[in-house]
């Protein structure tokens, strides 16, 4: 079981430089993008956050192999740091379509 937190980790930070590094893609798919150029913005906005999870997830990973007793219990973490960044994001993309 505590093998699993290196492997989300490593998910997690992928789908970050995928963000960052291919920006035109449409990869959130609970945001509205609206024109080209809010998905450049709006992915480079999320690809940091993304990296909260890999961080929560490497976080768990030596905490579970110190002790892996913790492991079912830290899995719980996962889920919680996913909801809070597509929150983060989500929030974002709408003060972004708001206009100034």
């Amino acid at each position: 079981m505590p093998d699993i937190f290196p492997l989300f980790a490593l998910l997690f930070a992928g789908i970050a430089a995928l963000l960052f590094f291919a920006p035109e893609r449409r990869i959130l798919n609970f945001v509205d993008y609206g024109d080209a150029e809010a998905v450049r913005r709006l992915n480079r906005y999320a690809a940091p956050r993304m990296l909260i999870p890999a961080a929560v997830n490497l976080g768990c990973a030596v905490a579970a192999h110190l002790h892996p007793a913790l492991s079912l219990p830290l899995i719980f973490l996962t889920p919680l740091s996913v909801l809070d960044v597509v929150m983060w994001v989500g929030i974002g993309a709408g003060r972004m379509r708001r206009p100034r």
